[in-house]
């Protein structure tokens, strides 16, 4: 990990550290931080498949995908036959028993077949409902991945707070001791060694809350994961995040392809239309086939067979299944009207996700090759200015805030690109690694 190397005493007799040492320092640093960046994705796609697993909503939501494929099998199947045993002619003196000098006995089934493709309209809109049903969940899981990452990459940002506290706890305690050393030698003053006992103090308040911080997201981080919220998630370290390149173009068409909300309306239309359909069908009729055998005391036995059909066209039902069509035509535009415009939110969506890209990228260059370096340098000289006497105490102190301040915004940049790459995938519907290929196999 990158630490700010400490000033000593030798620097507060000038001895200035080389202009040229930077933020990013040395090339093995930035290559462990590339290895710490794989050791945080290793650890981050634990944490996902963690939640992907066990979260509760992820199973209600499977929950209901099974409800939607047993309500597709439900409509294709036929109702139930009735079945029947009517006593007819039986005389009122064997009243209650059902049985006694009965003059006969007539035993029935009867069974209702709907028009021939009405059951399978009806499975079709229930099997489109179950592929909106599926992207609801994508969706779901999607949204679980973006917040555990959202989680995830603000603790990032508060283990580098933490370490930036820690580093500056330090420095301080140095200016103190260059400041007592100062004032053993009778260049200092004492009111200089207690505003950096006081900026210690202070710090040491901002460790207490950003630990109660860190904490707290872990203890959110757990709940969605569906674990104790007083696990531990590990120690994050820092990384030096891959700058990668994006085209509007191309993420358009992938977020069209791979949304799972597009998908889900694109179900929904699909099952409107198959409910037309259906709709359309109520015209035609039911047919219903009834066998009987009848049981005689004083003739022989027969049997009957009656078939009979619905009259859909019959004055008084004939509103009902006009309704019916014009229902399903109003819902089919509906739906299709959502979806031209979930398309439009869609595209807005990654246009932004984008923008917040670039924008990080560009603020973590600025903060790595420009503003650290220059508050690092400006730092040197105003220590060891303050060694030959030239510089206030107080300008040290408020120097070491503008670092503080410039290493924070750097942290602050990488959680934000880690945290806009998300939303990124987010936009698109894919993971970032895949986003890449897709983006590869598109220039081929």
């Amino acid at each position: 990990m990158r630490r700010i190397c400490r000033l000593t005493y030798a620097l507060y007799c000038c001895a200035l550290l080389p202009a040229g040492n930077t933020f990013s320092q040395q090339d093995s640093t930035r290559a462990t931080l590339a290895a710490n960046y794989l050791i945080m994705k290793s650890m981050l796609k634990v944490i996902i498949d963690d939640a992907l697993r066990n979260n509760p909503s992820i199973k209600a939501a499977g929950s209901k995908v099974d409800a939607s494929m047993a309500s597709e099998r439900y409509a294709k199947s036929l109702d139930p036959p009735q079945i029947a045993v009517e006593f007819y002619q039986a005389p009122l003196s064997s009243f209650p028993n059902p049985f006694k000098d009965q003059m006969e006995y007539d035993y029935s089934i009867q069974q209702i077949f709907p028009f021939p493709g009405k059951l399978g309209a009806m499975a079709k809109a229930e099997q489109k409902r179950t592929g909106m049903i599926t992207a609801d969940r994508q969706t779901l899981e999607r949204e679980i991945v973006r917040n555990v990452k959202t989680l995830y990459f603000n603790l990032y940002l508060k283990y580098r707070q933490l370490d930036i506290n820690n580093e500056t706890r330090a420095l301080v305690r140095e200016f103190a001791d260059i400041a007592r050393k100062q004032y053993e030698l009778g260049m200092g003053k004492q009111p200089d060694i207690l505003r950096a006992q006081t900026e210690l103090s202070s710090l040491a308040n901002d460790s207490i809350i950003l630990i109660q911080q860190r904490k707290s997201m872990e203890g959110m981080l757990n709940a969605l994961c569906n674990r104790p919220v007083t696990d531990e998630i590990g120690f994050i370290p820092e990384i030096d995040p891959v700058l990668q390149d994006y085209d509007l173009k191309t993420l358009l068409a992938l977020a069209e392809k791979n949304r799972p909300e597009l998908k889900s309306m694109q179900s929904a239309v699909e099952m409107r239309k198959a409910e037309r359909s259906v709709a359309g069908k109520e015209y035609l009729p039911d047919f219903v086939v009834r066998g009987m055998y009848k049981q005689m005391t004083s003739a022989p036995d027969d049997w009957s067979l009656m078939i009979g059909a619905t009259v859909p066209i019959a004055p008084w039902s004939l509103g009902k299944n006009s309704a019916g069509t014009t229902r399903g035509d109003a819902n089919f535009k509906t739906s299709q009207g959502e979806l031209d415009n979930t398309k439009n939110i869609v595209a807005a969506e990654v246009n932004d996700a984008l923008l917040k890209v670039e924008s990080s990228k560009d603020r973590l260059r600025l903060s790595r090759e420009t503003t650290i370096p220059q508050a690092q340098q400006t730092l040197q000289s105003a220590l060891a200015a303050y060694g030959t006497g030239k510089e206030e105490f107080l300008m040290l102190i408020d120097i070491e805030r503008m670092l503080v301040t410039a290493k924070l915004d750097y942290h602050m940049a990488v959680m934000s690109l880690l945290d806009s790459r998300s939303q990124l995938e987010r936009a698109v519907g894919i993971d970032i690694e895949e986003m890449g290929q897709s983006l590869q196999g598109g220039r081929q």
